[in-house]
């Protein structure tokens, strides 16, 4: 008898402790503060995904970056109107069909995440060549993105051009 009150004992005690350290990881016990490091890592391979269509002129890979819904929006840095998705997918197509040698550099990226939505902000340095032209410039770029069943999804973009 003394036996099975000890396993019973024990179990009480010792089976929520494992069963606690099996579900829980311990970067994200804590949707503010905890560092969801597997999660930045996959979105900064998003975000150079992202980048690397731009500059191949990937135009349907940037479109699926994008959530198809109408829960996305997008300001700047090509127009000052709020844009949906599809007028986001329009003037992104527009724009990277009339340039060429297009490059952007990522600077300073900082991903935070929280559980299912992360933010990611930096500076791009980029180039292109424009009727001819060089142009270069920099900005800052903010992307909200949402994990779904189809991966990491970007629901808003904000680009800012740096001003002269």
């Amino acid at each position: 008898m003394k036996t099975i009150v000890c396993v019973i004992l024990v179990s009480l005690l010792v089976f929520p402790g494992i069963t606690s350290c099996l579900s829980n990881r311990p970067d994200q016990d804590d949707v503010i503060g905890g560092a969801y490091l597997s999660e930045q890592e996959e979105l900064t391979k998003v975000i150079n995904a992202i980048v690397k269509d731009a500059e191949e002129v990937n135009i349907e890979g940037l479109k699926s970056a994008h959530l198809e819904s109408v829960k996305f929006s997008k300001f700047g840095p090509r127009t000052f109107e709020r844009q949906d998705v599809a007028s986001t997918n329009e003037t992104e197509a527009a724009f990277f069909g009339s340039i060429s040698n297009y490059k952007q550099e990522v600077r300073d990226l900082k991903i935070d995440v929280f559980d299912d939505v992360a933010v990611a902000t930096y500076y791009p340095y980029v180039s292109y060549v424009l009727n001819g032209e060089e142009i270069k410039g920099s900005g800052r770029q903010t992307f909200v993105f949402v994990h779904t069943q189809h991966g990491w999804k970007l629901v808003h973009e904000h680009g800012t051009p740096k001003q002269k």
